[in-house]
């Protein structure tokens, strides 16, 4: 009899300690899962690619008796795009910008300079629905310039000058530019998108600092002829790949 109670008990205590268990286990709260669908603050972030090409023209500022004419200009380099909503986000672009300044006399382009001048370019940028607006930082690197002057007088004996010569980026002006953009969704996959830029920057400064580098002879750093006096600003259009990183 005394056997049989234990071995009752022993059972009685086995179960209600399971029970407890058990129950014990199903109150407690499940773990969630780490999100991975947000960034800081920001509920997409994408990034990719970035192609630009247009058109650059000197339009203020311009010597007597010259003009300026259309250059081409492009950028290349990666953007990324920072969403908070679906409307606001920021973009950050760094890209290699560059872009062509042509001046000449009139009328026959007889006396011309011709600079292609590239910059290393960072853009920040407040994203509003499509539309991008921000400032661009852009840093003089390697550049050059042909040069023709006829006809050009020296010791005495006339005859045409025809040069193409590097430019330092000490002759050139570090630029902060206004810089506005669409960005606008042309084909969407399920973690890219492909959008169409339509683009342009417009300097807050005059381009050229000096022409210690490459004016050689002297003519185009004379008063009146003197070159990059005005802002150079761009207008390009080109495509930009994002591949969404959190999603």
């Amino acid at each position: 009899m005394y056997r049989s109670t234990v071995l009752l008990a022993t059972v009685l205590l086995l179960v209600i300690g399971t029970n407890a268990r058990a129950q014990l286990r199903h109150h407690l709260p499940a773990i969630p899962p780490k999100d991975t669908s947000t960034f800081l603050i920001f509920k997409d972030v994408t990034v990719g690619p970035y192609v630009t090409a247009g058109v650059s023209r000197q339009n203020e500022n311009i010597p007597e008796a010259w003009h300026s004419n259309p250059g081409f200009a492009y950028s290349i380099g990666a953007m990324g795009d920072f969403s908070i909503k679906d409307w606001l986000g920021i973009t950050l672009t760094l890209l290699y910008d560059t872009r062509d300044l042509y001046l000449a006399t009139s009328p026959g382009d007889k006396t011309s300079i011709d600079m292609s001048i590239g910059y290393i370019a960072i853009r920040p940028s407040i994203r509003l629905f499509w539309l991008l607006v921000g400032l661009a930082f852009d840093f003089p690197t390697a550049s050059n310039a042909t040069e023709m002057v006829s006809p050009f007088n020296h010791l005495g004996v006339t005859t045409p000058y025809n040069e193409n010569l590097d430019v330092a980026p000490g002759d050139l002006n570090p630029l902060t530019e206004l810089h506005a953009e669409l960005s606008i969704p042309i084909y969407q996959v399920e973690s890219a998108d492909l959008h169409l830029i339509i683009s342009g920057s417009y300097p807050l400064s005059k381009t050229v600092r000096s022409t210690t580098s490459f004016d050689t002879v002297g003519y185009f750093s004379q008063p009146g002829h003197i070159v990059g006096q005005g802002p150079l600003p761009t207008l390009e259009a080109g495509i930009t790949y994002q591949f969404d990183l959190l999603h």
